[in-house]
């Protein structure tokens, strides 16, 4: 079932990667079609998405989601620490660059 349509690629893998690290089973598809931007209007039907792979985590899923894009929102521009190894990340980044743990 199609989750939720991201802005470019980079924003559907790390969607994809935050919500496997909640083990909730997404792919990201439909990013091929980012690169013909111009050739194609780009609407939620041209843009990459995810796919839910197991339909009952669809309101975890949306959860999760909705968390990442508040703490976005509220947060883009001040660094937070990582709980797990510690490193200072961006604040822009909803996973730790050094060993992928959630900014949540």
């Amino acid at each position: 079932m199609k989750l939720f349509v991201a802005q470019n690629p980079p924003q559907a893998h790390i969607l994809c990667e935050l919500l496997l690290s909640h083990n909730i089973q997404v792919e990201v598809r439909g990013e091929g079609m980012f690169g013909l931007q111009g050739e194609l209007p780009m609407d939620d039907s041209s843009l990459p998405y995810l796919w839910l792979i197991d339909e009952h985590k669809h309101k975890q899923a949306k959860a999760v989601i909705t968390e990442f894009e508040q703490n976005v929102s509220t947060s883009a521009n001040s660094e937070w620490r990582c709980a797990e190894c510690d490193e200072v990340n961006e604040g822009q980044f909803g996973l730790c660059w050094q060993c992928g743990h959630s900014a949540s």
